[in-house]
C-alpha cells in the first residue's frame, strides 16, 4: 500500500484503475483483503444464516422460514458492528476513495448473498436499475468472496464497457430466483466470467451489466456485497440503516462485536 496522504492510502495500481475505468469492473486477483478477515466475516455471517426463520422480514425479502436457494441478508453491517467496524471494511472504503478520487466515501448499502448448490441464474441487469433510493452512477460496488467461486457455482460475468451506454430498459420477471427486473447484454457482447478465490474480489459500477451462471457445484456460493458513494455517511441519506438498529435491538440474531 501506498500512502498519500494522512489517513489515506492507495490499493490499486494505475493500471487497475484504467482498467476500471475502461470496463467497468475489475477483477483482482491479488490478496489484498486477508484471508482472517475473510474468516471472521464469513463465521459471523454463517451465524445469520443460522438464524434465518427469525430474522425481521425486512432483512430477508420475504417471511420464508427457510432460506431459499438464493439467499440474501440486507445490512449485515448494520446487524453486526463486528463486521462493521472490521478491517476488511475499512480496506474496501479506501480502495473506493482510491476508485472514486475523493476523500469521504459512505457505505449506502450492503448484503450478503448465499447460493446454495442447484440455484438457478441471477439474470443480467444493471444494479441501478434495481435500486430504490438515488444510486450515485459513480458509486463503487464490491462482491467479496468468503469462500472460493468456481466456474460451476455460479460466479460473477460482466460485459465490458456496458457501463458507458448509461441505463438501459429493465423488464419486470416474476417468480425470479434472482434479480426481479432483467435486461439483454448488447448483441455480440463479450462476456467475461470472473472466478475468484478467498481474498480476491471485484468491483463494478452501478451501470455495469452483469449476471451469475447456475451454482452446479457441491458448495454454497457466499458472497458479501459492499456499495460506496462519495459523501459522508448520513442517517437521513442511507435510508435503511437506522431502521434495521431499531428492529434488532435486543434481537437474538444481533451480534456484537467481540
Amino acid at each position: 500500500m501506498n500512502h498519500t496522504g494522512p489517513g489515506s492510502f492507495d490499493v490499486l495500481t494505475d493500471d487497475q484503475l484504467v482498467r476500471y475505468g475502461r470496463d467497468g469492473f475489475l477483477d483482482v486477483t491479488e490478496p489484498l483483503l486477508s484471508r482472517d478477515e475473510i474468516r471472521l466475516a464469513r463465521e459471523r455471517v454463517d451465524r445469520l444464516f443460522d438464524s434465518w426463520s427469525s430474522l425481521p422480514r425486512r432483512l430477508k425479502g420475504g417471511d420464508a422460514d427457510s432460506p431459499p436457494l438464493i439467499a440474501r441478508i440486507f445490512w449485515v453491517t448494520a446487524v453486526d458492528q463486528g463486521i462493521a467496524r472490521s478491517q476488511l471494511v475499512r480496506t474496501c472504503r479506501e480502495i473506493a476513495r482510491s476508485v472514486m478520487g475523493v476523500r469521504k466515501v459512505w457505505c449506502r448499502f450492503d448484503s450478503a448473498i448465499y447460493k446454495y448448490p442447484g440455484a438457478g441464474p441471477v439474470n443480467w441487469h444493471q444494479d441501478i436499475a434495481l435500486s430504490m433510493t438515488r444510486m450515485r452512477p459513480r458509486s463503487v460496488h464490491f462482491w467479496i468472496p468468503l469462500n472460493d467461486h468456481a466456474l460451476d457455482s455460479g460466479c460473477m460475468a460482466y460485459v465490458p464497457g456496458s457501463h458507458q451506454n448509461g441505463m438501459v430498459e429493465h423488464r419486470l420477471v416474476e417468480g425470479s430466483e434472482g434479480v426481479k427486473k432483467v435486461a439483454a447484454p448488447p448483441d455480440g457482447a463479450d462476456v467475461i466470467s470472473v472466478p475468484l478465490s478467498v481474498g480476491n474480489f471485484s468491483l463494478h459500477t452501478p451501470l455495469t451489466m452483469h449476471c451469475s451462471d447456475s451454482n452446479s457445484g457441491n458448495d454454497i456460493r457466499k458472497a458479501l456485497t459492499l456499495e460506496f458513494s462519495a459523501g459522508a455517511w448520513s442517517a437521513a441519506r442511507q435510508l435503511g440503516r437506522p431502521l434495521v438498529n431499531a428492529l434488532f435491538v435486543h434481537h437474538p440474531a444481533a451480534t456484537k462485536e467481540r
